[in-house]
């Protein structure tokens, strides 16, 4: 069984942490195609307005993050990196969890899509289990891919 498999005909959830609105709009992008591509039905949320004691419930996360400045979390993420950040969550806390982690950044900047990166280390440290590798998009790349 593909990761893929692991979340055809189920809800999944997509949630995104954007400082300008291109994370939000990826998001919105994936949603539509996982819809299209036979996912039950995809939820679309900024990381700010869901609560993520919720997290350990979802079978099926796509995390859709920026990363502003100079390696730094959208403010919209704060919250919910705060939470996940803390020493009570067990190393089996997100069993169960299947998730992809998609960062956009530019690699013109030495923190090179520092959340995402940091964001799938994390999951990966309280149990989640990682559908596909990491996506780096890169702004600097000829189509901003």
């Amino acid at each position: 069984m593909t990761g893929e498999d692991e979340c055809r005909d189920q809800k999944i959830l997509i949630l995104y942490a954007s400082q300008t609105g291109n994370a939000m709009d990826a998001a919105e992008r994936v949603g539509r195609e996982a819809e299209r591509r036979g996912c039950r039905s995809a939820v679309v949320l900024s990381m700010d307005s869901y609560d993520v004691n919720r997290l350990p419930n979802e079978n099926c996360i796509i995390f859709v993050v920026s990363t502003t400045g100079q390696g730094d979390i959208p403010d919209s993420m704060k919250v919910f990196w705060k939470f996940l950040l803390q020493k009570n969550l067990s190393s089996v806390w997100l069993s169960g969890v299947h998730y992809a982690v998609f960062g956009l950044g530019d690699s013109g900047y030495q923190k090179y899509n520092y959340t995402a990166k940091k964001l799938d280390r994390r999951l990966l440290n309280i149990g989640g289990k990682s559908l596909i590798e990491k996506g780096l998009g890169d702004d600097q790349h000829p189509s901003g891919q």
